[in-house]
C-alpha cells in the first residue's frame, strides 16, 4: 500500500487510508485494475470482465467491456452488485464510432462493481482463478462491466470520488 497517505484518526475513529488525485487504470489483458494515488500506482486488484472480453464495447448486448478514457459518474450501493461505481460509457468517441458503424444502441450502464453478498465467495474464487490462469481473456461473468471482489470494491468505493478518471486498456 505504498503511496497511501494516512489521516490521523480522532479519538474513537478507525484509521482510513486516503488517496490524493486518484486515477484508475484497467488492464483487460492482464485482468487487473490499478489505483493510482498522486501519480503513483498504489494498489492492483484482480478483475474480471464481460463474457466476450476481447475488443472494445460497440453495442448493447455485445458482452464487451469498453476501452478508452472515462470518468466515474456515480456511486451507489446495490443488492445485485454490492457497490457500483458507474463509468461514463459511452463517451463522445464511442458514440462517433457507433454512428460510423450504423450502431443505434451502443449500450450503457457500465461500472466497476462487486457481487451479491450471497455469491461473494464464488465471485472471489472465479476472479482469483481467472487471474491466475489467464481466463479473463476468454470469458467473464459480467455483461461488460469490471468485476472485483467485494473487499476490493470496498477500497475503491471509499477512496475514489465521482469524477475520477478511468482509463480502460485492451
Amino acid at each position: 500500500m505504498s503511496g497511501f497517505l494516512l489521516a490521523l484518526p480522532l479519538a474513537g475513529e478507525a484509521r482510513l487510508p486516503t488517496c490524493a488525485r486518484p486515477e484508475i487504470v484497467v488492464r483487460k489483458g492482464d485482468g487487473a485494475l490499478d489505483l493510482h494515488c498522486a501519480g503513483q500506482k498504489t494498489y492492483t486488484f484482480s478483475a474480471t470482465f464481460g463474457a466476450n472480453p476481447v475488443g472494445p464495447k460497440e453495442r448493447e448486448g455485445d458482452e464487451r467491456t469498453p476501452e478508452g478514457v472515462y470518468r466515474i459518474d456515480s456511486k451507489r450501493e446495490s443488492k445485485r452488485f454490492y457497490r457500483f461505481l458507474g463509468v461514463s460509457y459511452p463517451n463522445v468517441d464511442d458514440l462517433k464510432r457507433a454512428r460510423a458503424k450504423g450502431i443505434e444502441k451502443p449500450g450503457g450502464a457500465i461500472g466497476i462493481h462487486g457481487s451479491d453478498p450471497r455469491l461473494a465467495g464464488l465471485a472471489r474464487a472465479w476472479i482469483r482463478l481467472a487471474n491466475a490462469a489467464g481466463l479473463q481473456k476468454l470469458w467473464g461473468p459480467t455483461d461488460g462491466c469490471i468485476g472485483l471482489t467485494n473487499e476490493d470494491v470496498d477500497v475503491l468505493y471509499a477512496l475514489v470520488p465521482v469524477g475520477t478518471k478511468v482509463t480502460i486498456q485492451p
